[in-house]
């Protein structure tokens, strides 16, 4: 048989390439759905006593912080010291500005420091790409703008995708 003349794909030949896809992803639905299963059993084996910990944790937290806040002179120089892995003491915050009114701000830096209004004054004058999506094309042709790339893509596309986002975390951890 000569492979230079193959037959037309019929609609029933997709209809029977996609019974063979829904098969394997419902092959791949219930492995998923086992280990979801298997990982909620050992879940629920062991929060009891993760939970268990976490509290015995915040309570030797806060006794921790409770004395270093009672003893803020251990902590002069260095502010802050490691025992067993772990950073205790004090730490410098970055702060936060507190800006009056941004037009009185803007004001305020054009008066006082002209020659930097370009770097402490952001100026923004951008187009709306989402809206002018929703523009007529005959609008978008006045405005120059040309809709490119805009053709029919092939989709095989499930109409539940919970277990596609089950198998995509999967895949990501495994990465």
């Amino acid at each position: 048989m000569n492979s230079l003349f193959t037959a037309p794909v019929t609609m029933a030949d997709i209809e029977q390439k996609t019974q063979g896809y829904a098969a394997a992803r419902n092959e791949l639905a219930e492995a998923v759905t086992a280990l979801q299963e298997d990982l909620d059993k050992v879940k629920a084996r062991y929060m009891g006593m993760i939970r268990k910990y976490v509290e015995v944790l915040r309570v030797h937290e806060k006794d921790l912080q409770d004395a270093i806040l009672k003893t803020p002179g251990l902590f002069e120089k260095p502010k802050s010291r490691t025992f067993a892995g772990i950073k205790v003491g004090y730490a410098k915050q970055p702060g936060r500005l507190e800006c009056p009114d941004d037009d009185q701000l803007i004001s305020a830096i054009r008066r006082l420091f002209p020659d930097s209004v370009k770097t402490l004054i952001k100026v923004t004058e951008k187009p709306v790409k989402t809206a002018l999506s929703n523009m007529p094309a005959k609008d978008l042709k006045r405005l120059g703008v040309s809709v490119v790339d805009a053709t029919d893509i092939v989709i095989v596309k499930p109409q539940d995708s919970d277990v596609d986002k089950l198998v995509a975390a999967l895949m990501s951890e495994e990465e």
